[in-house]
């Protein structure tokens, strides 16, 4: 319905138009009225007119200063000026400032009154209906220039230089600096078209919101499920990059899906794109070690150890040795040694996936094992983070069965209680855990899980408590600068002196013997001992 606004000064005028035709039947709507200019911009100011009707003479503001302010306002608003007959000086005036029409009151009736505004009607019709022609010509135009722009984009980052010059020369108000941000939709891939389509809708909607909340210059879908954009210098001024680029990815349709985001540093030159956006690629593959959801910044890329790691060709060498004497609890022991060091401080994705697959392989030397566990090699590449494919090798290693002792009956039940066990005091040897309390993690009774322990093992309890702890302070003496007292402490003794004397029994050097010595890759000393864990008696 047309809206319609009265402006007289004489409050009978404005009683006898509204009286003298039927606004509704005929499609109008009265929005209001005023006695002058100035009490009708309200409504004008709130865009709420189509059709403004007002006198010409009128104090405060005029009909003439209304039109030219109406016609600012809104563009749209067609004006119908109310004259007498020593008023046409001011009509034509009115007429030059925008106004659409006028009409005498002396001669001003129903009739008259109908065409005028049906006219009026029609002309707004006309010209609404262009401008929407004209916003979705401008719209289209936008948006193929915003496609050749994306395009540009993805050949830039793959190292074009021409798509790259062309870009600087579109981009001429892009910040001074910038940085890129990479996302992927982590997960299954699509396996019909249905979900096709929604993964491609799904990145559709991040791009608008990275667009809306970043600003950004530029964004495009580089493959099905990667996501890359430019980011204005004021997003990391404002020290939001993160957030808004995570907020960007819940609040669109990705939100119930696995993702994750890497973003570079900032750099000064678009001619640096391709650096960028290595570095977000890189910042993406590091979130392999955080889990999904996880938007990872360059710049906060830890430093490598400061000493040698234990060298995995010996935990490695360990473990097949373990799993060829079926001496499962050394097994289990070097197991968590590699899998500890799958951490974004110490190894790269392809290292931890390559390991994993090592593992994996040794895991068939074991007599029960099957054709299952070529399976499970391939499933790795389905894994998308380092805590997925710890928890795969780990599963696959408990999914061997404990081997047969035929010195004790039901011996498979009893294995399975002691690894149980094992895996409790790895967990928290650090601890002040006793025979009794893990016995009663075990739910057997102190004595009975003691002979349990050692017929499995070929150590009791207490020997083989202490050389978890040996062997944790071995690997802090090699790997940090802390001093004695701390390396005893967080090895899980409580007395520095009987630590040093547990040590040397066991290794052949003290602490700070140890600690001053050169070690070979695996971190050990060269002092000619062995493992103590690595010496335990096998499964039968």
């Amino acid at each position: 319905m047309c809206r319609v606004l009265l402006v007289d000064d004489e409050f009978m005028a404005r009683a006898g138009l509204r009286a003298t035709f039927d606004w509704a039947g005929n499609g109008y709507q009265l929005v209001g009225e005023a006695a002058n200019g100035l009490r009708a911009m309200k409504w004008l100011e709130n865009g709420e007119v189509d059709i403004l009707i007002t006198d010409i003479a009128m104090p405060v503001m005029d009909g003439l200063e209304l039109t030219r302010r109406a016609r600012e306002l809104c563009p749209w608003v067609k004006v119908l000026l109310l004259s007498c007959h020593s008023d046409f000086d001011y009509v034509r005036e009115g007429i030059r400032l925008g106004a659409s029409d006028y009409i005498l009151k002396p001669t001003l009736n129903a009739d008259s009154l109908k065409t005028i505004l049906d006219q009026m009607r029609v002309k707004l019709r006309e010209e609404q209906a262009n401008r929407e022609l004209l916003e979705k010509y401008r719209d289209k135009q936008l948006a193929e220039q915003q496609e050749v722009l994306e395009k540009r984009l993805i050949q830039a980052v793959r190292g074009n230089e021409e798509a790259c010059a062309s870009l600087i020369a579109n981009l001429k108000d892009i910040p001074q600096r910038y940085g890129m941000a990479v996302l992927q939709v982590r997960g299954s891939k699509p396996h019909s078209l249905e979900a096709e389509v929604r993964l491609s809708r799904g990145i559709e909607s991040a791009k608008t919101l990275l667009y809306e909340r970043l600003k950004a210059p530029v964004a495009a879908a580089i493959h099905p499920d990667l996501l890359i954009a430019v980011v204005p210098e004021r997003v990391w001024s404002a020290g939001r990059a993160e957030e808004v680029v995570g907020q960007a990815i819940r609040d669109g349709e990705l939100a119930d899906r696995g993702y994750a985001a890497g973003i570079s540093r900032l750099h000064r030159d678009l001619r640096e794109l391709q650096a960028a956006f290595a570095e977000a690629q890189q910042a993406l593959e590091d979130t392999f070690f955080y889990g999904p959801g996880s938007i990872v910044m360059a710049e906060e890329r830890p430093e490598p150890a400061c000493q040698p790691l234990p060298d995995h060709g010996d935990m490695l060498h360990l473990l097949k040795e373990a799993l060829a004497a079926e001496n499962h609890a050394e097994a289990l022991l070097q197991l968590k040694r590699i899998t500890g060091h799958w951490s974004r401080r110490y190894k790269t994705k392809q290292q931890v996936i390559d390991e994993a697959e090592q593992v994996l392989s040794l895991l068939t030397l074991s007599k029960h094992h099957n054709t299952v566990m070529v399976h499970h090699i391939r499933k790795l590449s389905k894994l998308d983070y380092a805590a997925e494919i710890a928890e795969h090798v780990e599963a696959c290693f408990s999914s061997l069965p404990v081997p047969d002792d035929s010195g004790i009956p039901d011996t498979s039940l009893h294995g399975r209680i002691v690894m149980q066990a094992v895996q409790f005091m790895m967990e928290h040897f650090t601890e002040a855990i006793s025979l009794q309390q893990v016995a009663d993690e075990v739910n057997v009774s102190r004595n009975y899980f003691s002979e349990m322990f050692k017929k499995v093992t070929g150590k009791n309890f207490i020997d083989y408590l202490i050389a978890l702890r040996v062997n944790r302070a071995k690997e802090l003496l090699a790997e940090s600068t802390l001093r004695v007292y701390e390396v005893a402490e967080q090895s899980g003794f409580n007395d520095v002196k009987h630590f040093s004397k547990q040590f040397k029994k066991i290794v052949g050097l003290s602490p700070g013997e140890y600690h001053g010595q050169p070690h070979k890759p695996g971190g050990e000393a060269n002092s000619g001992k062995q493992d103590t864990l690595s010496e335990q008696k096998p499964f039968s």
